[in-house]
């Protein structure tokens, strides 16, 4: 009974585990602390659980020999996941061409499909006789562990983290999403087109122009607190028709993302970073800065700005 209790509640801490991470990754910079302390200290008792587990690990391994492919990969990537995890939350930026928190994203989205193979070919199913009081005492205890080991962990080895768990530096990076890479684009020609209207630097340099301060916080594990320049979405001649529901900024790889009308005070063209003119590895001539969201929201090498009659939330809520 107590192995049975014990491996689903090794597949409960997964599972928070997997979504707060998931959920982490989504919501905006503000609310993103309690969930990513969550994910850290679930991960934590995703350790505390698994280590009773080895022996039984190494059992089943030698009576399957040499047909344990699956169970080699998994417990691959539950290594990998957990110690980029760990060397993240220490303080380590890039490890070959992912950085720490990238190669801990990447083994889990790897580990989810094999989990869920183990349990529909392996099922372990909870009996009513496995709800006692014992039960719920070792839930809480583990949970109770993971949340003591996050607190002694950022006591002691934690680096210094912002709320979303990403790690300081001083410019942001060059980042590109997953096979984009910076396009070629003539600053001399480029165009962006606003509600049907071809603006170029020099137009754009005749609007208003804004300087904020702000984070750009990248999923990808890091952060950048940098002076942007350009120009507010609400002072571009965008003519907003009766129904529009959103207003789609879209960048010259075709990557694009829908903002509600509310929030457009909130974002901004910008065409100057500390102010120097953007890089093209960083946007140039023109990129979004969506101020207090992730940085996937930040739209790169903008060539479309159009107001939409679909809602904000039609579209993928990661960038695809």
């Amino acid at each position: 009974m107590r192995r049975r209790v014990d491996l689903w509640l090794l597949g409960a801490a997964l599972a928070a585990s997997f979504a707060s991470g998931v959920a982490g990754l989504w919501v905006s910079e503000r609310h993103a602390g309690l969930v990513v302390w969550g994910h850290d200290a679930a991960g934590l008792a995703v350790i505390a659980l698994a280590w009773p587990k080895l022996g039984v690990i190494r059992r089943g391994l030698r009576r399957r020999w040499p047909h344990v492919g699956g169970s080699l990969a998994a417990a691959a990537c539950v290594v990998g996941l957990l110690g980029f995890g760990v060397a993240h939350s220490a303080g380590v930026h890039d490890v070959g061409p992912l950085t720490a928190l990238g190669w801990h994203i990447a083994f889990a989205l790897g580990l989810a499909p094999l989990v869920v193979q183990h349990l529909t070919t392996r099922p372990v199913r909870l009996r009513r006789g496995d709800l006692t009081r014992a039960a719920f005492l070792r839930l809480a205890a583990f949970t109770g562990a993971g949340v003591v080991a996050k607190l002694a962990f950022d006591r002691t080895l934690g680096a210094g983290r912002a709320a979303t768990g990403s790690l300081e530096q001083a410019r942001p990076a060059p980042t590109v999403w997953f096979e984009d890479s910076t396009p070629p684009i003539d600053p001399g020609a480029w165009r962006v087109d606003v509600g049907g209207r071809r603006l170029g630097p020099a137009d754009l340099a005749r609007l208003p122009q804004q300087e904020w301060t702000c984070t750009l916080d990248c999923t990808s594990g890091w952060y950048a607190r940098n002076r942007w320049r350009g120009v507010r979405l609400v002072d571009l001649p965008l003519a907003l028709p009766p129904g529009t529901g959103s207003v789609e900024v879209r960048s010259a790889t075709g990557y694009a993302r829908r903002f509600d009308l509310a929030s457009l005070p909130g974002l901004m063209l910008a065409t100057h970073l500390d102010g120097v003119s953007l890089d093209p590895g960083n946007g140039a001539p023109v990129r979004l800065v969506a101020s207090g969201r992730r940085g996937f929201w930040w739209v790169k090498w903008v060539t479309s700005v159009q107001p939409s009659a679909r809602p904000p939330w039609w579209q993928s809520p990661f960038p695809l």
